[in-house]
């Protein structure tokens, strides 16, 4: 291995495949300050900048002696090596588009990842995932990967929202995005009701914009919704049923990643193949899209299935007081129930995380 050493590890003397290396090991007080960060920014309150100025206070300095800065702490969060890379992490890169050289099979929940620059990409690496390249670490990762999916969601969606400010208008901050072009929306008053508009379309108009979006309106469609999404979860019988479901779960999403794989090995082939080999690949690969299909349907239902009972409980219990939760307790039933809002004055669609 080359480059620097990431913060939280030191190098050791290895011998791999005969040829004398380097490889990883945990450091154990720079791997609690860096578990510290991640705990710290799953929290949708808190920022990069609360967190650099909390560390720094409690001594923290990077590899060459300086203060944790924002640019340094966004890189950490950023860095696949600190995940112990399972099956989800695995999911997360492929949805992005990112280049996967090893199978689905390989997460095990163990190692980190190397994340290497496209070859040929220009983009920058930490904001576009599409095109670059995954690899799995030799050494061991030290964070869950329910957290760092956590941390690296919310960066993600801080490209497209404005810089993180505390919530006021609305419990739905940093969910809302334009329909249109993904970016943020921005709240503006006009003859005392409180409007969204796109922050893009108001900067240049590059952006159609989302149309008359009334702030109040779309927050009482999101309660419905949310509402909605959980009434069919209040007749899950169980943590046992949730526990036996969880191997089938994962059994079928290992399978929908092999199957996705050859899919996307056949596609390879059909550039410049044979009349006889695209009529076999063409059959072959509706085959697998109908399996795929098949999968994802059963995914859904097991995951749907899969979530604690008692959180179920809990969440629904937020709703059906609504009007007496705290405006920072709402806020944490939203992160719980959804990834994002894209709203127009057309339509709203809602990502779910359950």
């Amino acid at each position: 291995m080359g480059g620097k050493t990431p913060y939280g590890f030191r190098t050791e003397p290895h011998v791999m495949d005969g040829i004398r290396t380097k490889k990883l090991v945990v450091e154990p007080t720079e791997a609690a300050f860096v578990r510290q960060m991640f705990e710290m920014y799953a929290d949708p309150q808190v920022s990069l900048h609360d967190i650099t100025r909390k560390l720094t206070a409690d001594g923290m300095r990077t590899n060459r002696g300086r203060p944790l800065s924002r640019a340094t702490l966004s890189v950490i969060l950023r860095n696949p090596i600190y995940v112990m890379a399972d099956l989800d992490i695995y999911e997360f890169f492929k949805s992005q588009g990112t280049d996967i050289y090893n199978d689905a099979a390989d997460f095990a929940g163990t190692n980190g990842c190397y994340y290497y620059q496209g070859k040929g990409n220009t983009e920058d690496k930490h904001r576009h995932l599409q095109g670059q390249t995954l690899v799995l670490a030799p050494s061991e990762g030290f964070i869950p990967s329910e957290l760092w999916l956590k941390c690296r969601k919310k960066l993600l969606a801080s490209q497209s929202y404005q810089p993180a400010r505390k919530a006021r208008n609305t419990w739905m901050a940093g969910k809302i995005k334009c329909g249109k072009c993904g970016y943020a929306l921005m709240s503006a008053h006009s003859n005392g009701i409180l409007y969204l508009r796109c922050t893009v379309h108001a900067d240049n108009k590059a952006c159609p914009g989302c149309g008359c979006v009334k702030l109040h309106e779309l927050e009482a469609l999101v309660y419905g919704a949310m509402v909605k999404k959980l009434k069919d979860f209040k007749t899950l019988t169980g943590r046992k049923k949730a526990a036996k479901i969880s191997p089938k779960l994962a059994a079928k999403r290992l399978e929908l990643a092999q199957v996705e794989s050859e899919i996307e090995k056949l596609l390879d082939t059909l550039t410049g193949a044979t009349p006889v080999l695209l009529s076999y690949a063409n059959s072959r690969i509706e085959e697998l899209d109908a399996k795929r299909q098949l999968i994802s349907a059963e995914i859904a239902k097991l995951a749907a299935d899969a979530v604690p009972p008692e959180k179920i409980e809990s969440i629904s219990g937020y709703l059906d007081d609504w009007e007496n939760v705290s405006f920072e307790d709402k806020r944490q039933v939203v992160d719980a129930l959804i990834t994002v809002i894209r709203a127009t004055s057309e339509k709203v669609e809602i990502e779910w995380k359950i």
